[in-house]
């Protein structure tokens, strides 16, 4: 699965989810049974990579831990889009909260 691909699964994935999480049964419905549970088992493994990254609290809101993760993320994860950033970002600062 190439970076585009990846990315609108992860859209598809965690958007429109009133609470962040990663709907694996629409990516079921989207993808079928087999690439449905690959794809993801790889959105998952990204939105628990973000959440295990380390950070230095200091004085941080939610919202700029969030921000900061997310800018570190996208460095190692440059082929994601935008929004698919902004939707493991969501998943993450639920987490967290």
């Amino acid at each position: 699965m190439d970076d585009s691909e990846l990315s609108r699964a992860v859209v598809e994935g965690i958007g429109h989810t009133a609470v962040p999480h990663v709907d694996e049964a629409k990516l079921l419905s989207i993808y079928g049974q087999g690439p449905g549970a690959q794809v993801a088992a790889e959105v998952l493994a990204l939105v628990r990579e973000a959440n295990a990254m380390p950070i230095e609290w200091g004085d941080m809101t939610l919202v700029q831990g969030v921000n900061d993760i997310m800018a570190r993320f996208r460095t190692l994860h440059p082929g994601l889009t935008v929004d698919a950033l902004r939707e493991i970002g969501r998943c993450v600062g639920w987490i967290w909260r």
